[in-house]
Parts: C-alpha cells; structure tokens; sequence
C-alpha cells in the first residue's frame, strides 16, 4: 500500500513539474511567434518596395500570426491587386487581407 502512495504521489508530482514547465514555454513561444510576425513584416514590405510598378504608392502592412493586412493607396485596381499579389508571394505569409483604398 505505500508502495501505490510513492508511486501516485511521484506521478502527482512529475505531472505538476510537467505542467511548470510547459507554462515556462508557452511565454517563449509568444515571443518567437511575435519575431515571426515581424520578420514576415520585414518579408512583405521588401516585396512591395522591390515592385517597380507599385513606386509612389502608400502602402502599409501589418502582420498578425503570418495573416497579413494591407492599408494605404493605390492609383487604381490594377496596383491594388499587383500589392497583394505581391505580399502573398513573400517569405512567411499565410493570408493577405486587402484593405487597400484606390484614389
């Protein structure tokens, strides 16, 4: 009978240590995700600026979890679809939301 104490009271135990240290991650994973979402930033903005056709136009672009948001101006549909064409195709990038108005 002690001996099922020990062993429950060790299983209560590594279960508890378990549970620690899985908290302990779950803080370093919200960073890596953040430095994800800003290094796929990074990605698209270097797109949309490598785009010789989208020069002058006021584009910005936000990135939560790998889905991306375009805002800003475009001359007209055509630049507002080449941008999110554009941002799709960079490095990271699991959605495109086009926001983007045209003058």
């Amino acid at each position: 009978m002690k001996q099922i104490i020990s062993i429950l009271a060790l299983a209560l135990f590594s279960a508890v240590l378990a549970g620690c240290a899985t908290g302990g991650h779950e803080n370093s994973g919200t960073s890596a995700v953040s430095a994800a979402d800003a290094s796929t930033e990074k990605n698209v903005e270097a797109a949309l600026k490598a785009e010789p056709q989208l020069a002058g136009s006021k584009i910005d672009a936000s990135v939560k979890d790998g889905a991306v948001t375009l805002t800003g101006q475009t001359r007209n549909s055509w630049l507002k679809y080449l941008a999110e064409t554009t941002a799709k195709k960079a490095s990271g990038v699991k959605s495109v939301k086009n926001n983007i108005k045209v003058e």
